[in-house]
């Protein structure tokens, strides 16, 4: 039977072995991150045992001691050790790591210890959360495991529930350690390079400003935490944070790092909360944006969830371009999913929307959906839809063609994305040298931009030009380029 150690013992020794402790135990399943760190730091099982035995000497717990048979299993078998041991070990592996800044969540113990309740949502929390996150983020390269779950289904719905209960707002904390003084000015401020850096998302995807954005986010997220400011300002400046949350999960979305991406726009959706009232608008757009990533990786049902939570949550404001961006998503749910009386309904609903919007109040993470976008959208609705009801292709090709004349010459990717949905129509509608034009307009495209999502839907592209019988030379041409651009020598 295990002793009582928090009872008082004559008979025990004065420093207790921690190593039969342990908070979890995922059988079997190895922890890849810290296995990662370990590897990193090239210290051998036993002398991680010591350092990490120091280090909580240093902290007034000699009673924590371990050995290279527990660090072993904590690696290979997925073994949690209890707090405050995680902490102890993230701070011995920076140590072993030449003072790399690890956190426990780096090292896969995200869940460990007492710090998991349910005030996740709250000011401090969040803005603890994001800080740790930048972080990581920037000290992290492309072979370090992720320490984020992409979260699917019931657990993702479950993620951004609290979002839509804006009552009970709490008063904003006051700093620890006041820092600047921060007014309305600074929040625009903030807001205007914020929009500098969506124009290059924009104009030449994620992967070459990611990290920058991620640096001016773990900025903003620390001036918030330490500044002096009034209520007003602090509202603002969390509606701020999460707007940056909003540009750098999408920019991570378009690197390719599925997981990652959602993560920032969850934390960036906590930010929205505390920014009350006034930040129902970019966490709806939050909400969008995780909707979309989840059509993006074909979670069409996790997709369509979203954003009717967004639509719920959104509910009360005006109409405009926000709801139109909204009901069209929703529309291409619907198509995907083959509801073809749904998929019209809303895509009038966004049609009535955009005519709705006053455009001199259109907030800059909006702008993106204006009339060429929508046309797009229903386009691929409509492409979508075809495959139910094939008669459909020709309206899909009619307004994808449309929209993209209309489309502005700095949207890149977007005209990228454009010109293969609709080398995707024109296949469908067995029209091959129509889809070799559109596919060689989109590979042009392509290589100026830097973006994984383009090179995903260019491999639909080449699988739905797979399917093409008795494939005329031209299609092995296009399949062949599209190849090469995608695995180049």
């Amino acid at each position: 039977m295990r002793r009582n150690l928090n009872s008082y013992d004559r008979t025990m020794p004065a420093v207790l072995p921690y190593s039969d402790q342990v908070d979890t135990v995922a059988q079997l399943i190895p922890n890849k991150s810290l296995a990662h760190w370990v590897r990193i730091s090239g210290a051998s099982y036993s002398r991680i045992a010591k350092e990490v035995g120091h280090v909580a000497a240093r902290h007034g717990r000699p009673d924590i001691q371990t050995d290279s048979s527990r660090v072993s299993r904590w690696i290979n078998k997925g073994e949690r050790p209890r707090h405050p041991v995680p902490a102890f070990l993230a701070e011995a592996l920076s140590s072993l790591c030449h003072g790399r800044p690890l956190t426990p969540a780096d090292l896969g113990l995200t869940g460990a210890g007492p710090h998991q309740r349910g005030d996740t949502w709250s000011a401090p929390a969040v803005l603890a959360a994001i800080l740790d996150t930048t972080r990581s983020d920037a000290v992290t390269d492309d072979r370090t495991p992720s320490r984020a779950r992409h979260l699917t289904g019931a657990d993702l719905v479950q993620a951004v529930q609290p979002w839509l209960h804006l009552h009970d707002l709490e008063v904003l904390p006051a700093p620890d350690q006041p820092g600047t003084r921060l007014g309305l000015t600074d929040v625009a401020r903030i807001e205007a390079a914020t929009e500098a850096f969506r124009e290059l998302d924009n104009a030449h995807g994620g992967g070459l400003s990611r990290l920058a954005v991620v640096g001016q986010l773990q900025h903003v997220t620390h001036l918030t935490r330490t500044g002096i400011y009034t209520e007003e300002t602090g509202r603002a400046l969390f509606v701020a944070v999460a707007e940056l949350a909003s540009v750098a999960g999408w920019m991570t979305h378009d690197a390719g790092a599925h997981a990652d991406a959602q993560h920032y726009l969850l934390l960036g959706l906590q930010a929205a909360k505390q920014a009350g009232p006034s930040g129902v608008g970019i966490g709806g757009h939050l909400m969008n944006c995780l909707a979309r990533q989840a059509n993006h990786l074909g979670r069409t049902d996790d997709a369509l969830d979203l954003v009717q939570a967004a639509q719920y949550g959104t509910r009360k404001l005006r109409s405009g371009r926000l709801r139109a961006l909204l009901c069209s998503l929703e529309a291409r749910s619907h198509a995907a999913l083959g509801h073809i009386e749904e998929m019209a309904r809303a895509t009038g609903a966004a049609e009535q929307a955009l005519a709705d919007e006053d455009t001199t109040t259109t907030p800059g993470w909006a702008a993106w959906f204006d009339l060429a976008e929508f046309r797009v959208t229903a386009g691929v609705c409509e492409f979508e839809a075809s495959e139910h009801a094939p008669e459909r292709i020709g309206k899909a090709i009619t307004l994808i063609a449309q929209g993209t004349a209309d489309r502005p010459d700095e949207r890149i990717r977007s005209r990228a994305f454009d010109q293969i949905a609709l080398a995707r129509a024109y296949v469908r509608a067995e029209e091959p040298e129509a889809a070799d034009t559109a596919t060689t307009a989109a590979l042009t495209l392509m290589g100026t931009i830097t973006s994984t999502r383009v090179g995903d839907r260019l491999w639909e592209l080449d699988g739905e030009l797979g399917t093409v019988r008795g494939a005329a030379p031209v299609v092995a041409d296009s399949r062949a380029r599209i190849r090469a651009a995608l695995q180049p020598l």
